[in-house]
């Protein structure tokens, strides 16, 4: 038998906002995934000169870094991200603090993991994980900034068609 090797790509946007790259090798046999590689996490040095990053990472840092979503997202997330840098969370009590993180995946789905982290007086005392989905053509008004900025830049009118139509297809091989 004999593997072949292809590659494909992670995409992910940080809870700070950032664009984060892993280059995945897949070693395949008759058509079957044997093993993967994952490369170390990238970002762009320059998000204003990306030669040579794919299309959907261009596409993902347009998004991100468009001035509206970027003041949108300082002003719902960075006072929380200031608030686990500074000092004076040690002498806070008990707060709660809330955080995004996000994956573009295949058919330009949106996995967002909410990581919801309890301290008190400076001390993590519980961290839970919410995991939801922004599907193509669902409803993502209630999303948080940067789930919306990517559900509104990925979510063409095209790709929405062709996911539904992937759906339709994988619902009949069901059946």
């Amino acid at each position: 038998m004999t593997l072949s090797k292809s590659m494909k790509y992670h995409h992910s946007i940080t809870e700070n906002g950032n664009l984060q790259l892993r280059i995945i090798t897949q070693y395949v046999e008759e058509g079957e995934v044997k093993s993967e590689k994952y490369s170390n996490p990238v970002a762009p040095a320059d998000t204003t000169k990306m030669d040579g990053w794919d299309d959907k990472s261009k596409a993902i840092v347009e998004a991100i870094t468009d001035k509206a979503v970027v003041a949108d997202f300082t002003a719902e997330c960075m006072p929380t991200l200031e608030l686990l840098a500074h000092e004076s969370i040690e002498e806070s009590g008990p707060i709660e603090v809330v955080l995004y993180d996000r994956e573009v995946k295949d058919w330009e789905r949106i996995s967002i993991r909410k990581k919801i982290y309890i301290f008190d007086d400076g001390e993590q005392v519980s961290l839970k994980y919410h995991r939801s989905w922004i599907m193509p053509g669902d409803d993502y008004s209630g999303a948080d900034v940067m789930s919306k900025a990517l559900a509104k830049k990925l979510h063409s009118i095209e790709v929405v068609a062709a996911y539904k139509m992937a759906m339709i297809e994988l619902n009949k091989e069901k059946m």
